[in-house]
């Protein structure tokens, strides 16, 4: 089972377009946050994605109709929470998402906020961020995220967004 992690779009629907259409494939496709005006846009164009798309509300979104957490049961008895993260990434910021996968009885922990691809495992919990597909801060090209579950964990690699001579389909 494969899980495509975007987050930060910050209006470049173009790039969450072109990660979904990349991994079109994926069972389910995650949006950290700061982009509901592209996640939006990309189900109105795809309105078959909306039964695998979920999205969390980031501290630049300000529809009430986001949630700001999600949990996502996966299989092999495995549970993801999203979130965008703002709230979370003060201080000791991993201490902060284990004691937030530790309440929702999670294991991975999909999150977004700082433009930084980051994936560690602290305490037996996945720490995972997808980067920024729009602004990234980490010197890395705009990327996006690949998480696949296994019954013993979960592989996960950062992809990025850079422009290719390829025509996208």
């Amino acid at each position: 089972m494969q899980i495509l992690v975007v987050s930060d779009t910050h209006g470049r629907s173009d790039r969450l377009r072109k990660a979904v259409l990349m991994h079109r494939d994926a069972d389910y496709i995650v949006h950290c946050g700061d982009g509901e005006r592209e996640a939006d846009q990309l189900l109105r164009e795809f309105p078959a994605l909306a039964p695998k798309f979920y999205f969390v509300r980031g501290n630049c979104d300000y529809s009430s109709r986001c949630p700001e957490l999600m949990t996502l049961d996966l299989p092999f008895s495995h549970r993801a929470v999203i979130v965008h993260g703002h709230r979370y990434l003060t201080g000791d910021y991993r201490e902060n998402l284990v004691r937030l996968a530790r309440s929702q009885e999670a294991d991975l922990v999909l999150f977004g906020h700082l433009h930084i691809r980051a994936d560690e495992t602290v305490l037996g919990v996945r720490l995972f961020s997808p980067g920024s597909a729009a602004l990234p801060r980490d010197g890395q090209p705009p990327s996006f995220g690949l998480v696949d579950v296994f019954e013993s964990g979960f592989l996960t690699s950062h992809g990025s967004l850079t422009s290719s001579p390829y025509s996208m389909p």
